[in-house]
């Protein structure tokens, strides 16, 4: 993999995780630990081998409002604890917000391949730089409440 494709998945996976992390400490009383690592979740899919191709490509399958779902009704199922549910369900929602506004966007529709986008730069400089100002604004004013 060439350099610039690997720093460039470095700065996108380090923003969905950083974004993950200051929504569930700014907004839930769970550990903003579990917020990073589901914040990436979706990109589980970069394990995938590519030969068994679509949905279990990158932005398929895990990409979509029915992981999301699958996700946090699993979580409830085996934990059933609500503020869990939401820190999971705010942590995926994020990467799904955010990858739906770049030029590839996600399957909204999944299975349907429907993948409609504003096709935003979302993972460029401008877009990570807000995107990190706003979750580091987040987790300072969460500092600063009794």
């Amino acid at each position: 993999m060439e350099i610039g494709r690997l720093l460039f998945l470095t700065q996108a996976l380090a923003t969905h995780a950083i974004v993950g992390y200051a929504l569930v400490r700014g907004f839930t009383g769970i550990d903003p630990r579990i917020g990073a690592l589901m914040g990436i979740a979706p990109d589980v899919d970069f394990c995938f081998p590519s030969e068994w191709g679509w949905p279990f490509v990158h932005r398929g399958i895990t990409h979509t409002p029915l992981f999301a779902l699958a996700v946090v009704l699993s979580v409830y199922a085996v934990r059933q604890e609500r503020a869990l549910e939401r820190a999971v369900g705010l942590a995926i929602g994020s990467h799904l917000a955010i990858d739906s506004l770049s030029p590839k966007g996600i399957d909204w529709l999944f299975p349907f391949q429907t993948a409609i986008s504003p096709e935003l730069p979302v993972h460029g400089p401008i877009a990570t730089v807000l995107l990190w100002t706003v979750s580091i604004g987040i987790i300072l004013f969460q500092e600063d409440l009794p």
